[in-house]
């Protein structure tokens, strides 16, 4: 409270605009993006024969460089929620959460996998530092957790096609210290190309991260699971709501259909209908005594 008001003060004596405090803390992190043009304008009219020139553009790389990471930061931190969604999706889940190691997704899509000569078909999710594999439920078509390969414990090595009999399009993830691997392939080659290129992004992605000292808190991590927790609870609430008021109404539609009285309309047709039958009756019984005279 104390500091509520003498902000206030401070911006009642300055006759500044009403800002709330959040907007102020931002505005250092907003210029860092200011920093980085304003140098970079500074470079383009900076002569390359003026002796601060190396300076000016040696600052403008870092700034740039800077800028590159507190977005970077920002997307990483906005998509945790995202993978503790996704897990929550993912049937009989075994072992840490993924957000323990891992902040992004990179790459998804179904590969066969060949593992003590049984070929497989799995629904692969790479993320950074860890490959998880499902496998697709029949008939919910949800997706049930099988397993994942630490990406740290292991190098991928390519096979060239056909170098074993009807293998194509394949690759090898190699555990050396455990002397164990598992091979994947997929059906086109544009889909193996793809994946080798996100496995070379994941371990840059890791050694960038190193490099730039970037960690999400436990604290953070925790509460992303706890938000979407609270969001499924609160879905699952509204549909069971939904469900009951809609078994209400079906009930009360039906105990009206079986209890509602005739319609008077309905009672007139067949009133009428009677009489028809009535007037035909005569019409023939005439018909016939003409005949028989």
């Amino acid at each position: 409270m104390i500091y509520t008001i003498f902000f206030e003060s401070c911006r009642l004596l300055k006759d500044m605009e009403s800002i709330p405090l959040d907007g102020y803390l931002l505005k250092p992190v907003q210029r860092i993006c200011q920093y980085q043009l304003q140098l970079k304008e500074l470079l383009k009219y900076t002569s390359t024969q003026h002796p601060d020139h190396n300076n000016v553009e040696e600052a403008e790389s870092i700034m740039s460089s800077v800028a590159a990471t507190v977005n970077e930061r920002k997307r990483r931190t906005e998509n945790i929620n995202k993978l503790a969604q996704w897990q929550c999706s993912i049937e009989d889940w075994r072992g840490e959460d993924i957000l323990v190691k891992s902040t992004v997704m990179i790459h998804s899509g179904s590969l066969y996998k060949i593992s003590a000569g049984n070929k497989q078909l799995r629904r692969f999710f790479l993320f950074d530092r860890q490959l998880v594999y499902c496998r697709k439920l029949l008939g919910s078509g949800k997706l049930q957790y099988k397993g994942r390969i630490n990406l740290d414990q292991c190098q991928t090595v390519d096979i060239p096609d056909n170098s074993e009999p009807g293998v194509v399009n394949a690759w090898k993830m190699e555990n050396k210290a455990k002397n164990k691997w598992i091979v994947l392939f997929c059906k086109r080659a544009s889909d193996k190309t793809a994946w080798l290129n996100a496995l070379r992004e994941e371990r840059k992605q890791v050694e960038q991260d190193k490099v730039n000292n970037f960690v999400i808190p436990d604290s953070q991590k925790q509460a992303a699971y706890v938000h979407i927790s609270r969001a499924n609870s609160s879905r699952s609430k509204k549909m069971n709501s939904f469900s009951q008021k809609y078994k209400s109404t079906s009930d009360l539609r039906n105990s009206v259909l079986i209890e509602q009285p005739p319609r008077e309309g309905k009672t007139k047709t067949s009133t009428n209908s009677n009489k028809l039958k009535g007037f035909s009756n005569k019409m023939f019984l005439k018909k016939q005594k003409k005949v028989s005279n």
